[in-house]
């Protein structure tokens, strides 16, 4: 786990880096320059761009961390060669199809499609940038390097997203404007990444595409169509409620998939940890398969629920106990107050999934990877089943309590499966250990009042409750030893702190 650990850490400054930009850009800059049609149109055309590029890449991010390790060091170079060629024919075939039955995506998931459709240039545009982005981040992290995507993915186009939406709130930029300088700079960073990526691994070589032969072409052939059912359905799981949203709500597109996007934007804060931790993890996994070593899966599958449960679930509890200041902070608070049942239970979502570990990632790198086909395929209809029940009649908080269902039964399906299969387990005794010491730190919060007021009040009362919480729960889950890996940072911590402390005596 130690190359997990500094990969993991790294990851996650830029990571929370570009949550810092990112919370910038939906709780603040979007409400306060964009109009709420504005920000609808955005996100639909990110989620539409984000569902196509996983069956325009042909699912060749996953086939680089699956058969990666499978092929001898001498062709290796030659194998990210033949994932690349296969993602530019696999984009060219999408979007022949794609304008040609374009009317029919736009009405398939839109009320509101002639809103849409004016757009439908710079979907197809991101469909390209987000396959290659999808590509980048496989062959950097086979290469156990995730630093690097991370920066550009997570900070640099977060930044320029941040400038451009100022620029239109100031009237420099028309709407669409903002539209092509995102899609620009979507060009600009794979184009950095391709050329980073050939001075830092390729330059000095020869450049080859290694062919597969015919068992593993067969394997490669399986295993793509696996990530093309799993893994569209997976992003489905992730994105249509908000297209669901603007399908079956009148005002979808005008104000509600503003609000949503809002709520699901603050609970997906939780799960960071878990993107970091599975980026490095997945190829270690992939060779721990390939040597069929399967008590050093077991150990990080144990280890990534503990792990992601505290940090995960430390950070649901300081969203949690200041919800109500967040929320009194963002530019025109009445209209996107009602995003709170949505942090609720997409926060409760993100929590089932940290707890359950890095099944998802064990099984795609197994020989049961097969089992995703039915799992997630069931899971879309049971989502999609959920929204139409439950949209008409709850609206957006239906829409997070559909998707909430989804993920609880996607995880507890993948956890049994292991433990079916394989005999493995995520959970523990110090699992619940956190889960009774995080319910106990809550309880006095839950009688804490906001504070109303201004914005500089609210600030100043999550900040004394965020820091209170964590002087709380902290020596506690330290004195019960519950994670080796977060005792030993805190040491490596306290150890640093002690060091300096005679010298600022002195």
């Amino acid at each position: 786990m130690g190359v997990v650990i500094r990969q993991s850490i790294k990851g996650t400054f830029w990571n929370y880096l570009g949550v810092v930009l990112g919370a910038a850009n939906i709780m603040w800059i979007f409400p306060y320059f964009l109009t709420p049609k504005e920000i609808g149109i955005y996100r639909v055309v990110i989620d539409l761009a984000t569902l196509f590029a996983i069956f325009a890449g042909l699912g060749t991010g996953h086939i680089a961390d699956r058969f990666y390790v499978k092929i001898k060091d001498t062709y290796r170079q030659g194998f990210i060669g033949y994932v690349c060629l296969m993602a530019l024919v696999g984009f060219f075939l999408f979007s022949i199809a794609y304008w040609i039955f374009d009317d029919f995506f736009f009405e398939l998931f839109s009320k509101n499609a002639s809103v849409i459709q004016s757009y439908k240039g710079y979907v197809l545009a991101l469909t390209f940038t987000f396959v290659l982005l999808s590509l980048y981040d496989s062959i950097y992290r086979v290469r156990l390097n995730i630093v690097t995507t991370v920066f550009f993915r997570e900070v640099f186009l977060r930044l320029v997203v941040l400038i451009t939406a100022v620029a239109v709130g100031m009237h420099w930029l028309y709407f669409d404007g903002l539209m092509d300088w995102i899609m620009a700079s979507f060009f600009f960073t794979v184009l950095v990444l391709g050329i980073w990526y050939y001075l830092r691994f390729i330059k000095g070589t020869v450049c080859t595409i290694y062919w597969p032969d015919k068992g593993m072409f067969r394997a490669i052939k399986s295993y793509a169509f696996v990530i093309l059912i799993g893994g569209g359905s997976a992003v489905l799981i992730s994105r249509i409620d908000v297209l669901m949203i603007t399908t079956l709500m009148p005002n979808g597109i005008e104000t509600e998939v503003a609000v949503y996007s809002l709520g699901f934007f603050i609970a997906s804060i939780i799960e960071i940890p878990r993107r970091s931790i599975s980026q490095i993890a997945t190829p270690l996994i992939a060779n721990a398969w390939h040597h069929n070593d399967i008590a050093y899966i077991d150990d990080i599958y144990k280890r990534s629920a503990i792990n992601q449960l505290i940090v995960g679930g430390g950070i649901f509890l300081l969203i949690w106990i200041s919800i109500d200041d967040l929320l009194a902070i963002i530019p025109n608070p009445e209209v996107y107050a009602n995003c709170k049942s949505v942090v609720l239970w997409i926060g409760i979502a993100r929590m089932i999934t940290m707890i359950t570990g890095l099944n998802g990632e064990i099984i795609l790198q197994s020989r049961f990877y097969m089992f995703n086909i039915v799992s997630v395929v069931v899971l879309v209809l049971l989502i999609v089943l959920f929204n139409f029940i439950f949209i008409p009649i709850m609206g957006i908080e239906g829409a997070a309590i559909g998707t909430c269902l989804a993920i609880l039964g996607y995880n507890v399906l993948k956890t049994i499966f292991l433990q079916v299969k394989l005999n493995m387990m995520p959970f523990s005794w110090q699992i619940v250990k956190v889960l009774i010491v995080g319910v106990l730190v809550y309880i006095p919060f839950a009688f804490w009042p906001s504070a109303g007021g201004g914005w500089w009040l609210a600030l100043v009362n999550i900040s004394f409750k965020s820091l209170v919480c964590i002087v709380l729960i902290t020596p506690v889950l330290y004195k019960l030893d519950v994670s080796e890996e977060m005792n030993k940072l805190l040491d490596k911590a306290l150890k640093i702190f002690l060091s300096k402390w005679p010298n600022k005596q002195g």
